[in-house]
């Protein structure tokens, strides 16, 4: 039996429509692969209705679903999960989408950029291990050519704001923690699901706390919570995971300890063997000596007020490596973390973020800054989810005939 929605769509086609939406490049492009691979007539002015009015049911659900976990009675019941969870890993990175004023006609108004933060949830799988696993420096953080290409690419993403397209495919996205052939030691990802938004950091941190605890991870046997050095990081992992392992990002330790070698040596030859010392040190959680080196070096040196040095003064380079390993030193026990079985990089996270942004970024892309905006990142992040979490929400959502609330009797197809 066909049923049809208001806007005279099954749920199957409606699926479509918002799929297509979500993965092409833009709407217009939605609009012809519909037309040419579905037979499917459908304008991109309408496909960008739909986008905005399903997004915005999208986020509608899930502010109600945060809404209800974050004013539940002390202490909140912490969701069952129906699987259960050997690691629940939670990643946090923020992107870049360009925006523009909304509401005032034709054109683009204001232009501007804003963060979208995005979070992954990955249910993983590891043994733990009595010893260190993986005691010496992985061979990748000992390849120059490697690492170099990789702090070149976390300076591009660090800059994305004022990049007029997509940053370009780079090695800061490509880390072991994304290769298919990971090595023994490293736990393995079994199901992810997304989450996405422009809403500032107070409201991202229960956004993400509702849907990790929707997935049960609150009652996982091991928790961890991976993020890199934005100081929001760490204020939604004190407020609403506490109980996670807390793992600086090393992938951006190795940035900042490679950037500090070049500084204080402008030999190539010369800093590349401090910077393998100090990473493999960090590595084996010997940050405090690093952290000596690096002081002992800066009291060496010629006093200057690092606020008024230039950028590129290996002065002030060097005193950012060492407030950056000073305040994640406690967040750097990868020893421990590798025996737990538990991630130690947030190339997972840097991956989703350039999967966002391969749909809500590139050459003149703007987006509302608002409805429009929040909706496509709630399409975007679902199809890119594991499972079907779009097809289950057109099929569930209130104004759906399929949902639940809106038939006496269970549906057996969504044909």
């Amino acid at each position: 039996m066909l049923r049809i929605d208001g806007h005279a769509y099954s749920a199957t086609i409606l699926h479509r429509i918002l799929h297509m939406a979500a993965v092409s490049s833009s709407f217009e492009q939605a609009q012809v692969s519909l037309d040419v691979v579905g037979e499917l007539t459908i304008s991109a002015r309408h496909i960008t209705n739909l986008s905005k009015e399903l997004g915005g049911q999208m986020v509608a659900a899930r502010d109600e679903q945060t809404d209800q976990f974050v004013h539940q009675p002390l202490p909140r019941q912490k969701t069952k999960p129906t699987t259960s969870i050997d690691v629940a890993a939670v990643f946090l990175d923020g992107g870049r989408i360009r925006t523009r004023e909304p509401g005032c006609g034709p054109g683009v108004h204001n232009p501007h950029w804003r963060e979208n933060k995005n979070a992954s949830f990955h249910r993983m799988t590891s043994v733990p291990s009595a010893v260190d696993p993986q005691p010496e420096l992985p061979d990748c953080f000992r390849n120059q050519a490697y690492v170099e290409k990789l702090v070149r690419g976390l300076k591009n993403q660090a800059k994305q704001s004022s990049d007029e397209a997509c940053p370009p495919e780079d090695a800061a996205r490509q880390s072991p923690a994304n290769s298919l052939d990971l090595p023994a030691w490293q736990p393995k990802t079994v199901f992810r699901t997304c989450l996405s938004s422009l809403a500032t950091s107070e409201k991202f941190g229960p956004l993400m706390a509702a849907a990790a605890d929707a997935r049960g991870f609150f009652q996982a046997a091991r928790r961890a919570y991976v993020g890199d050095g934005q100081a929001y990081n760490w204020t939604i992992h004190q407020r609403w995971f506490p109980d996670f392992v807390a793992i600086a990002d090393f992938v951006h330790v190795v940035e900042y300890l490679y950037e500090a070698a070049q500084a204080m040596h402008h030999d190539q030859a010369a800093h590349w063997q401090p910077y393998v010392a100090w990473a493999e040190a960090c590595w084996q959680g010997r940050v405090t000596s690093v952290i000596a080196q690096l002081e002992k070096w800066q009291s060496d040196q010629e006093p200057l007020s690092v606020e008024h040095a230039a950028d590129n003064d290996p002065r002030r380079i060097v005193a950012s490596t060492i407030t950056y390993l000073n305040h994640n030193r406690s967040r750097m026990d990868y020893p421990n973390y590798r025996r737990a079985g538990l991630p130690v990089t947030s190339s997972l996270a840097e991956s989703l973020v350039k999967q966002m942004s391969k749909r809500v970024k590139g050459t003149e892309m703007f987006w509302d800054d608002g409805a429009s905006g929040e909706a496509i990142l709630q399409l975007r992040a679902a199809v890119i989810s594991d499972g079907t979490p779009l097809a289950e929400f057109i099929a569930t959502r209130p104004i759906s005939p399929y949902s639940p609330r809106c038939r006496s009797a269970p549906l057996t197809s969504l044909a």
